[in-house]
């Protein structure tokens, strides 16, 4: 029965965080929303604390700090902090009989919405954890990696990587322990949101995931190739061998390559607005914006240098 906060909470605030990060592109451990009030430094953070070794609410309450500013937390687990500066880089959790956790922090400068730290799990055990794992999806019978996908797991959030990829640290120790009820998920615009379930709880140290599949997108149907974005270095017409391309979205790089023999590169990524950026021999760089609408409709963009 205690399960079912975590059940109902995952479900709603991991999604509603997952959302956001992939709208803001803003990573931080335990955040994923807005703030409260329009002006700055005026905001409303919100968020629920459960404790892994129960999946409720502490008993007594949890008491949660930031700058300043402390509160404790509901029946259910929530709690609600108001007037909260947009320069606070940490918040501080704790309840009796569990370490105390602080959460690094990446507030928005103003908003219109609470900023939601989603459910924030406390352990007895400390906060040594970390997992490692690669999302992938499905084309033609192989497996491809997902660059760009968010993977949320007990709070904190992390980009995969080009090569589908990802690790998060400082994860609560015994998180996971009913094999029933996701530890987090996996989103990615074009995709079904993933859960993610676990068959024995995070202990300290690496806890590796393995690949995670993202099945078929929600589109109808994926590229006959392996990338969603294709094109060509060229200068005066002629491909350009052996050139290091990135493609950025924001300021994270989600995909690392070289030009082959004809000038051409790719990569498999998620739906988005990214930035193919060439390196050049002598230090420099040209930039390509290039946004990719569906994943059954590869993007071709070339890259012309000066």
């Amino acid at each position: 029965m205690l399960g079912r906060y975590r059940q109902a909470l995952l479900g709603g605030h991991l999604l509603w965080w997952s959302l956001l990060l992939s709208v803001g592109g803003a990573l931080l451990a335990g955040c994923g929303g807005g703030g409260g009030g329009a002006s700055s430094g005026n905001l409303t953070v919100i968020g629920t604390v459960l404790t892994v070794e129960t999946d409720a609410p502490p008993n007594p309450p949890a008491t949660v700090s930031i700058a300043g500013h402390s509160t404790t937390t509901s029946n259910n687990g929530a709690f609600t902090l108001t007037g909260i500066p947009a320069s606070a880089t940490t918040a501080t959790v704790s309840a009796q009989g569990e370490q105390t956790l602080t959460l690094n922090l990446q507030l928005p400068s103003q908003s219109t919405q609470p900023v939601n730290l989603g459910t924030i799990f406390l352990s007895a055990s400390g906060y040594n954890a970390s997992v490692t794992g690669q999302i992938v999806t499905t084309v033609n019978g192989q497996n491809q990696p997902v660059g760009g996908a968010t993977v949320t797991i007990g709070g904190s959030s992390t980009l995969s990587g080009s090569d589908g990829s990802f690790t998060i640290s400082n994860l609560p120790v015994g998180l996971g322990n009913d094999p029933n009820i996701p530890i987090g998920s996996v989103s990615a615009t074009g995709y079904v949101t993933k859960q993610i379930f676990v068959q024995a709880p995070l202990i300290a140290g690496v806890n590796p995931l393995g690949p995670i599949s993202l099945g078929a997108p929600i589109s109808s149907s994926v590229p006959g190739l392996p990338y969603t974005i294709i094109g060509q270095v060229l200068k005066n017409g002629q491909g350009q061998p052996n050139y290091p391309v990135i493609l950025q979205q924001g300021s994270t790089v989600v995909g690392n390559t070289h030009t082959d023999s004809t000038g051409t590169f790719s990569f498999w990524v998620v739906p988005g607005s990214y930035t193919i950026v060439v390196f050049l021999p002598d230090g420099s760089s040209v930039t390509q914006p290039v946004t990719l609408q569906s994943t059954n409709q590869p993007v071709t963009q070339n890259v012309n240098l000066p």
